[in-house]
């Protein structure tokens, strides 16, 4: 069986992202900021046994003292959750790359708003899209 997703929804945070690692504190403000984000974007949540995947792709400027890509997904996850999905278990995938600012990085078929903040010159942010 072959089945074929659409991009549902896609929007930038602004900012750095929060860590497993990070304080509770920071995880709870990033948490509301990546809420907030969502809020604006989506109008209702994927229900029922409809299945979501998640694509995260993190641009800053160096690697250097940025946590590991692969620690900020829980706390975007929990955030995205009861505003995207349902509940976890909708969630069959995700997907978190990082991109440095300061080498070339091309894009196919990406909605153009990916690039949004880097034209109005943030320095570090996060995409989410959400594919059902």
């Amino acid at each position: 069986m072959i089945v074929i997703r659409h991009m549902r929804h896609g929007f930038p945070i602004v900012g750095c992202p929060a860590s497993v690692q990070s304080t509770p504190s920071s995880k709870r403000r990033y948490r509301t900021l990546v809420a907030d984000t969502a809020r604006n974007t989506v109008s209702e949540p994927v229900v029922g046994s409809k299945r979501i995947t998640i694509e995260i792709d993190w641009f800053t400027l160096g690697f250097e003292s940025k946590p590991d890509v692969d620690n900020i997904i829980k706390p975007i996850q929990d955030a995205l959750k009861g505003i995207v999905f349902v509940d976890d278990s909708q969630v069959e995938g995700v997907t978190a790359r990082k991109h440095d600012l300061l080498t070339i990085t091309s894009f196919v078929r990406e909605p153009l708003n990916i690039i949004d903040p880097i034209i109005q010159g943030c320095r570090e942010y996060v995409y989410v899209r959400i594919y059902q």
